[in-house]
């Protein structure tokens, strides 16, 4: 491999009659193949070069998901940028201080009203950063339109000068840093820790294979899991590296209220997702008819109450009033639901296994990426999943089935943090210690 952007656009453009990304346009699906979508990518890279984006410049991606954050994110990297994606409209000091700690000079956000946010009061922000807008009308000093960087990349590739973006492209140093990543919920003394393009390269192939896409048809990944979560990122890439599609929406409530056109096969989300999703189908349960209540024998308000229901009336009225309308809520091909950390609410499992929705687990820590995935055929209930290829698994000082503290080893770790010492800790045998307590159960990890 000559570095890991040479490799991913060659992927794409042998991918390039495929579907790439699904949005919605006026009330209905709107396809991208790989070839239309790595069009505006391509523009995208080569307006960035305009503008003096230099390889090696740390963008932070502070805006919600959609296309424009994918598009830029690939730009970014075909460039030889290094992303910092972070969840958007956190506290802002906690924001500005991951953008400290990872040296950004880009910061990518969704209008200017997120750039005020961000900058504060005072807007005491240096003076140098370089803002990438995705909703502006125009540039200016230190600013950049999305749409504008897009244009000015489409002019000079009428020009001729895609050479230059291929010369930058082949030149890229394949150890040099691709992506900085934070936990989701950093603490105050976090640190970035940032990984090479070669091992984000593995990371992608061997996710791919443990979800167990390379043999699928058809299939469609949707996360209602802000790409500020690595694992939310790291799966939407996967799935694109493989050849498959991503159903995108401009905001995640907006991605919710499209599922019926999207139609995705593959949904990722946290637990505080299916804890949501488990009290509106509780509620389905309270608005039904007296009888259906009766007949649980109960008037408990957890999930379970709602199984019990369910198992007591008969699969056919279960599916009648329950199975057919979760599936139809998700447009009707929903096939799995990826958990980060693989925990589902009391009683949920029964549920979705009637509507025909697997749920699977994964997980990771920001210094190693994703080190677990559940694959649809070896699943276990709450379970993270076992080890993707390369990543050996331990519990520290403890036996099968004992608790004790997660470790994890394997090629694709983080190579380091990006400034100052983070705070989980690799020890003289390659073990890093991720403070999470857990269990191993022949094989699949089990958070406690």
């Amino acid at each position: 491999m000559r570095n890991f952007q040479t490799k991913f656009w060659k992927r794409f453009q042998d991918f390039k009659e495929a579907s790439a990304i699904y949005t919605v346009s006026d009330g209905s699906r709107e396809t991208l193949t790989f070839w239309t979508w790595t069009r505006r990518i391509r523009n995208l890279a080569m307006g960035l070069m305009d503008a003096e984006f230099s390889a090696g410049t740390r963008l932070g991606l502070v805006a919600p998901n959609g296309r424009d954050w994918l598009d830029l994110a690939v730009a970014t990297w075909l460039v030889g940028g290094c992303l910092v994606p972070l969840v958007p409209m956190r506290e802002r000091r906690e924001t500005l201080r991951c953008l400290g700690r990872s040296g950004c000079d880009w910061i990518a956000v969704v209008d200017d009203k997120a750039r005020t946010h961000l900058r504060g009061p005072g807007g005491e922000l240096p003076s140098h950063l370089q803002w990438v807008l995705f909703d502006a009308n125009g540039s200016g000093d230190n600013t950049h339109a999305l749409d504008e960087l897009e244009e000015r990349g489409r002019h000079l590739a009428r020009r001729g000068h895609t050479k230059k973006l291929a010369k930058r492209i082949y030149e890229l140093d394949r150890t040099a840093p691709a992506v900085i990543f934070f936990d989701p919920d950093p603490a105050e003394d976090a640190q970035g820790a940032f990984f090479s393009g070669e091992k984000i390269d593995h990371q992608l192939e061997g996710i791919a294979r443990q979800m167990g896409l390379g043999d699928a048809e058809d299939t469609i990944v949707s996360s209602a899991l802000s790409f500020g979560w690595f694992s939310s990122f790291l799966i939407t890439m996967s799935a694109l590296y493989a050849g498959h599609a991503v159903a995108l929406a401009p905001t995640l409530r907006e991605l919710s209220e499209e599922f019926e056109t999207l139609r995705p096969t593959h949904l990722v989300c946290g637990p505080a997702y299916l804890e949501e999703l488990g009290e509106r189908w509780q509620q389905k349960l309270d608005e039904a008819p007296d009888l259906l209540k009766r007949l649980a024998g109960t008037d408990d308000t957890d999930t379970s109450t709602l199984s019990r229901a369910l198992g007591t009336i008969g699969e056919r009225a279960a599916r009648r009033l329950l199975y057919d309308p979760i599936k139809s809520e998700f447009g009707g091909d929903l096939e799995v639901i990826h958990v980060f950390g693989g925990r589902c609410p009391l009683g949920l499992h029964p549920i979705l296994d009637g509507a025909g929705i697997a749920l699977l687990g994964h997980f990771g820590v920001a210094e190693s990426g994703l080190t677990h995935v559940e694959h649809p055929e070896a699943r276990r209930p709450d379970s993270a999943g076992r080890p993707i290829e390369g990543v050996a698994t331990k519990i520290d000082g403890a036996g099968s089935g004992d608790v004790g503290e997660l470790c994890v080893r394997g090629d694709t770790l983080f190579d380091d943090y990006w400034s100052g010492e983070g705070t989980r800790q690799v020890d003289e045998h390659g073990w890093l210690h991720t403070g999470y307590q857990a269990r191993l159960e022949s094989g699949f990890l089990f958070l406690e």
